[in-house]
């Protein structure tokens, strides 16, 4: 990457204009681009009043949108059509290189920093997650004017220690060395800030902070370099220092680390959060599929009868269905009626009225009037002699027919409940899943934080900014190649920076410019390319680099578009299997 950052900037003169006018050289160095219609591009409008008449007339006809046949007509070989895709390209490059010199390429997604608060005139002994420790002396800021800052300070911390880091922080990881172009491969890197009041604070003269970095590599082979963001480039402050097999086990951040309580945020992850509305939302489908199937009749009463020794009544049973089918029905005075007396079983009643009783579905009251003397019963449906026998017989049939039906709907309704069962354990081992692998990533992160093997880089930094313990190393090499990155429907992508990740290094490779003119990777490695066209992520799997072979000539890389929507870099890792 080489951008520049220019603060004040003056006027351009046309001489400068002139010499940058060669189109010619642009037509060279970048064949085989799908130019985008000029009036989709915000600097067309600018552009188009300062353009002569010539340039306005190819770039109306060159906005006409081509299909997508023509689109997938362009071969390697096939040369920029026009002064307008020139320009085109140019003004897409020219924003590209104007942006800042830490510029994050997906939005929401970056490394967060640790906020403390440190009041000046104390000082401060700070400890991070990684094991890492600050030692911060007493009066050490200053404001913009350089007056010594008393009171308390933010001071915001954070660390990058893999491509994903790196990648996501939008930080520079390319050297220039006496013209010779390297890419740090990083035993860690760091950014501190401070502020008060929400004002920037500087490092007071003669102070300095002293870091004990944790990082997995021990190597001497790393220097300590600091981004300059002016310039675009690290200036190398010289060697770190490195502890080796320091124990981890009486960090603070170690003793600190509660299990139980980061388990307990796993239900506030949106992740976990939508497994759980769908737990809800299969249990919801398997009542409303339930709730559709046919009615069944209820059961059918089986019929009782008479008791020898018992009073019973002879009734119209109109207004009572479920009784009112069984033909010659009679009611037989319960034994929970006290008041019943076998005399007023001879007394011709004006009046008998019966109702449900207290066991719905088993008994009944019945009511006698006589002139003005009323009498309630608790009575049970009964049968005697052949009307009992009938009654049993009809019951049979009913009951035959019931349990037809009822074993369909028992049958119907283990269908819907082994689905619902089924659609469950997926999501139950999803949760599983998703717990393990937090549960795997805590693991790494304890082996991590207590391992002897890790050791601290130790370096003092007296001023705020962006330091990285790296080693430059050249460009992979074993398969080379012009990489052309298109998407899935075959049209290039309008990139910048191309990332290329070797699994054997701790390092990204920056490429620029698609197509890239000399792209190289080595074979024996596993491999990642990916880049960022509007915002959208597009990556190459490791196993597609497999399929290239040649070390001459054109390749297309067709990238896979990602649209899900990371909201943290452990996300993007875990998408990434880093």
């Amino acid at each position: 990457m080489k951008r520049k950052v220019n603060i004040d900037r003056p006027e351009i003169s046309s001489e400068e204009i002139v010499q940058h006018k060669n189109f010619d050289s642009v037509l060279r160095n970048h064949a085989n681009i799908s130019a985008k219609p000029l009036l989709k591009k915000p600097w067309f409008l600018s552009s188009v009043i300062v353009a002569t008449l010539a340039v306005v007339t190819t770039a109306v006809l060159f906005n006409k949108q081509p299909s997508t046949n023509n689109q997938q007509s362009l071969t390697n070989k096939q040369e920029v059509s026009s002064a307008a895709d020139s320009i085109a390209l140019m003004e897409f490059y020219k924003s590209e290189q104007a942006k800042p010199c830490i510029n994050p390429p997906l939005n929401g997604v970056n490394v967060t920093y640790t906020t403390y608060k440190v009041v000046a005139e104390k000082g401060a002994n700070l400890d991070f997650k990684t094991g890492s420790k600050l030692r911060i002396p007493k009066n050490a800021f200053v404001d913009n004017n350089g007056k010594s800052v008393k009171g308390e300070v933010e001071l915001r911390y954070r660390e990058f220690h893999d491509p994903i880091d790196f990648f996501v922080s939008g930080i520079p990881m390319t050297y220039d060395s006496a013209g010779v172009k390297y890419q740090f491969e990083s035993a860690g890197m760091i950014e501190m800030l401070a502020y008060q009041d929400g004002k920037p604070v500087n490092m007071a003269p003669g102070k300095s902070i002293n870091v004990e970095l944790a990082s997995n590599y021990k190597g001497t082979e790393y220097n300590l370099y600091k981004l300059d963001t002016t310039k675009n480039n690290w200036a190398c402050l010289g060697k770190d220092k490195v502890q080796e097999k320091y124990n981890k086990d009486v960090n603070s951040s170690v003793e600190n680390f509660n299990e139980a309580d980061e388990f307990s945020k796993v239900e506030k992850t949106p992740e976990y959060k939508a497994l759980e509305i769908q737990k809800v939302e299969v249990q919801k489908e398997k009542e409303l599929k339930i709730a559709a199937l046919p009615k069944v009749a209820p059961e059918p009463k089986k019929p009782e009868q008479a008791h020898d020794g018992k009073f019973t009544f002879d009734l119209t049973a109109e207004g009572y269905p479920e009784l009112a089918v069984y033909k010659g029905l009679l009611f037989e005075i319960g034994d929970e009626n006290k008041n019943f007396d076998k005399s007023m079983y001879k007394i011709t009643w004006d009046e008998a009225t019966i109702k449900e009783g207290t066991k719905k579905g088993e008994n009944y009251l019945m009511t006698l009037r006589k002139a003005t003397k009323k009498y309630e019963f608790v009575v049970y449906p009964v049968y005697e002699g052949k009307n009992y026998e009938t009654a049993m017989k009809d019951f049979q049939e009913k009951f035959s027919k019931y349990n037809v039906v009822l074993d369909k709907r028992k049958v119907q309704e283990k269908r819907i409940e082994d689905e619902y069962q089924r659609k469950l354990l997926v999501l139950k081992k999803q949760q599983e899943d998703y717990i393990a692998e937090l549960k795997r990533k805590m693991d790494e992160q304890m082996n991590a934080m207590t391992s002897e093997e890790q050791v601290k880089r130790l370096f003092a930094i007296n001023s705020f900014g962006v330091y990285n313990c790296d080693n430059p190393s050249v460009y992979p090499r074993g398969v080379s190649c012009s990489a052309n990155l298109k998407n899935e429907k075959n049209v290039n992508i309008w990139c910048y920076e191309i990332y290329l990740v070797d699994k054997k290094k701790n390092a990204m490779y920056t490429f620029e410019k698609n197509p890239i003119n000399s792209f190289s990777f080595n074979p024996e490695s596993k491999n990642m390319l990916w880049t960022v066209e509007n915002g959208v992520l597009y990556w190459m799997k490791p196993e597609q680099f497999s399929d290239i072979k040649s070390s001459d000539g054109t390749k297309n890389f067709i990238m896979n578009r990602v649209d899900k929507k990371f909201t943290t870099v452990d996300e993007l890792k875990a998408f990434l299997s880093f």
